[in-house]
């Protein structure tokens, strides 16, 4: 991991300021059971999790927040002389001595961490202990960004902004470094799919609904879940098949992959069973939200409404 100095300012974070229903509420909700599902696929199950201790050695830059009493859920993080905004959720039932998966979730330009975290909808449906962070990208022309113009694509603005988030949460908790999971749509999957290229040796694996990606030298491997629509006309679908083709080469995954049925989608999986890195990618045909809208650039959640799996998982423009 990278050292990252970082000062955070502490407060109650999880209160839910419940903003207006946001346009993508239906969509992003095909995420949760589809997570829960590829969660499976990559051998990082709930018995693991049950049976986990604390990190051992080689992993206590991730390690030092265990067996600390715990600070109040940051609101807050310093990253490049800016105060950065974040929404911290905690288990109830937080324990310092128990390792803690980590997952980060990433808006889209339109909406802010308040409204994402409410349409992802992920934390009520997490089956082990688990630690949420919601960032809140900067004010950038028509809505919020992750990145300045001319960032070069292997060095955009918030990959800072992820591993201050990653330092601050592994200094002051108890965190499983084989458990970093994030979650992004549209321009967050644009940004987090760019991301998972750059610090594949970080996380463990990302789901993304709708991104593409930037094109740069990736690092690492990462398991990666890949939902797009082909009749998006926000993000074209050769975008998300691009991020497919670059986790594949990132992954070393070879061949034409295997049908797979995930919660309702006809997915193909790159990686055999015994792949410690799979990629899944997940083309829908769920074009309208749930008021009738035409709108392909999300999803309608999947007949099931089953939860996420962060301890297990995975999973531009707008």
């Amino acid at each position: 991991m990278r050292s990252v100095g970082v000062r955070a300012r502490s407060a109650v974070s999880d209160r839910d300021r419940r903003p207006g229903r946001s346009p993508w509420d239906a969509g992003v909700a095909t995420l949760r059971p589809t997570v829960l599902v590829f969660a499976g696929l990559v051998g990082c199950g709930q018995a693991e999790v049950a049976t986990a201790g604390v990190p051992q050695a080689g992993s206590a830059n991730l390690a030092q927040g265990c067996g600390r009493p715990p600070p109040a859920a940051p609101s807050s993080v310093e990253v490049g002389g800016r105060t950065r905004e974040l929404i911290t959720v905690l288990p109830a039932s937080y324990r310092p001595a128990e390792p803690h998966a980590l997952v980060i979730a990433f808006h889209g330009r339109t909406s802010s961490n308040a409204e994402a975290r409410r349409y992802y909808g992920l934390e009520r449906h997490a089956r082990g202990p688990t630690i949420f962070v919601f960032p809140n990208g900067l004010r950038a022309r028509g809505g919020f960004g992750w990145s300045e113009p001319g960032d070069p694509p292997g060095a955009l603005r918030d990959f800072a902004l992820f591993d201050a988030v990653l330092a601050l949460m592994a200094r002051s908790y108890c965190i499983d470094p084989t458990r970093i999971f994030a979650v992004g749509h549209s321009l967050g999957a644009w940004f987090l799919n760019s991301l998972g290229c750059d610090r594949g040796d970080t996380l463990r694996d990302i789901a993304t609904l709708a991104g593409g990606i930037s094109r740069s030298v990736c690092r690492g491997a990462v398991a990666a879940l890949i939902v797009h629509n082909p009749k998006d006309r926000l993000v074209d679908f050769r975008h998300g098949l691009e991020a497919r083709d670059r986790f594949r080469a990132q992954n070393s995954l070879e061949g034409g992959g295997r049908s797979l049925a995930l919660e309702g989608f006809a997915c193909r999986r790159y990686g055999d069973a015994a792949a410690a890195n799979p990629v899944v990618c997940c083309p829908h045909s769920r074009d309208r939200t749930r008021s009738g809208r035409y709108y392909p650039h999300t999803s309608l959640p999947a007949a099931a409404t089953a939860a996420t799996a962060p301890s297990a998982s995975r999973t531009p423009q707008d």
